[in-house]
């Protein structure tokens, strides 16, 4: 698959792309001019430090789940690497640790390491070297400051991986949430395994000779089971960490630690899907955070013949794509709309659609991606990217805050203002 060259071509959306996007990996990738090596003499791009009062503590562990066959590889149970990303006692310096593990390892394996340059661009080799660097420190006490924490279970975007989120769920933990990052194997670009094994993204292939009407459909059907997979795996990680926290043994750090009352699940694009779909199914659930996930032009949450809708409130947060960007027709778009508008009418009360509609919010805004770039190949200028995870930052931790803590202090979604446009909706009423 060609790679795409630039920021501005992450936008560009044909009409099966608008579908697709969620769901093929050349939606994350870019081009990088001269990738082969890091720019000499250019400081590493920084990752924001988190805002809140905690420090970050991260650990990874490998869960199999023996009731399910893999999708893509049916003749092995389904195994994920799930990361727990939890507060600790703030450090007494900035903590420097490992961005994405395993990427030494990853770099040395020629086509996960083509893949990687795709992602990361000519900054890959800052990943492997450790110059671009996270906030978590490996295996950190948990901090005692509470009882019990409440639990966000998140979910990436296809063709890319957890740590592409880094900002995003250090920010969470930092203001006293755990959140547990999946690796949805296959889905993601690569996952490393404590064996050493590493699992590339992967497709079902498509039989020759296929008429673009059955390629159409197979697709579809594959997108359909795909998102089924992954809320699979959000209501395993869910089932197990409870599961741990009752009974695990003292290896697992938040034994007796994690409020099973106080679950959230959120995801970025697939992710958002894989998310959403999990929440129509489980009413352990108590939030749902979709992010920038709407499958245009067909439907903003996942439709399937269950007819199902939210068992809990919604932040469907979306960056503005003008109409051009989005391809189809206008009557197509419309249609869209009205679905759109259908879904998020049936959602329980104290649900929001916030689009925001600042200078260089796109898809990838609510990844590490635009940071790593550094106003490089077309993206926007730092000082731009930060104030978008400023606010992206701060509609997500007002409405978990709001569902999973009992808040109501915050003002974020009190009304509309020219960088987000704040549409709360609900009807239903929780059973």
């Amino acid at each position: 698959m060609a790679k795409l060259s630039s920021f501005v071509s992450r936008l560009s959306r044909s009409f099966l792309l608008l579908l697709f996007a969620l769901f093929l990996p050349s939606v994350w990738q870019s081009a990088a001019q001269a990738v082969n090596s890091a720019p000499a003499a250019v400081l590493a791009p920084r990752l924001p430090a988190p805002s809140g009062n905690y420090g970050i503590g991260r650990a990874g562990f490998d869960w199999t789940d023996a009731k399910r066959h893999d999708r893509l590889d049916p003749e092995h149970p389904r195994e994920l690497m799930v990361y727990l990303w939890y507060p600790t006692t703030p450090p007494h310096a900035e903590a420097k640790g490992v961005y994405l593990p395993g990427a030494k390892q990853m770099n040395a394996n020629p086509e996960i390491q083509s893949r990687m340059r795709d992602e990361f661009g000519a900054n890959w080799p800052l990943i492997v070297s450790g110059d671009i660097y996270s906030h978590a420190v490996e295996h950190a006490p948990l901090a005692d400051a509470e009882a019990q924490w409440p639990l966000v279970i998140f979910s990436h975007g296809n063709g890319s991986t957890s740590f592409a989120y880094t900002w995003l769920i250090e920010d969470l933990v930092s203001h006293g949430y755990v959140v547990a990052a999946i690796q949805h194997t296959g889905t993601a670009i690569a996952v490393q395994f404590p064996d050493g094994r590493l699992v590339p993204h992967r497709e079902l292939p498509m039989p020759a000779n296929t008429s673009p009407a059955e390629r159409m459909q197979k697709q579809i059907e594959s997108i359909s089971a795909g998102i089924s997979e992954g809320a699979d795996d959000v209501r395993f990680v869910l089932d197990h960490v409870t599961e741990l926290s009752k009974t695990g043994d003292q290896q697992f750090p938040l034994k007796g630690k994690i409020d099973s009352s106080r679950v959230a699940a959120m995801g970025h694009s697939a992710g958002a899907e894989f998310s959403a779909r999990a929440c129509q199914l489980d009413k352990r659930l108590k939030a749902c955070v979709d992010l920038d996930g709407a499958m245009v032009p067909f439907a903003a949450l996942p439709i399937y013949p269950d007819h199902p809708s939210m068992n809990q409130p919604l932040l469907f947060l979306e960056a503005y794509h003008p109409e051009s960007q989005m391809g189809g027709s206008h009557t197509q778009h419309e249609d869209f709309l009205k679905v759109k508008q259908k879904q998020l009418q049936e959602c329980f009360p104290g649900s929001y659609d916030v689009i925001i509609k600042t200078p260089g919010i796109a898809h990838p805004s609510f990844s590490d991606i635009p940071v790593i770039f550094n106003g490089e190949d077309g993206y926007p200028a730092p000082e731009l990217v930060s104030h978008n995870i400023l606010l992206i930052e701060k509609f997500v931790r007002a409405f978990l805050d709001k569902n999973l803590k009992n808040a109501h202090n915050s003002h974020a979604f009190d009304s509309s203002t020219p960088e987000a446009e704040i549409t709360p909706y609900g009807a239903a009423v929780p059973q």
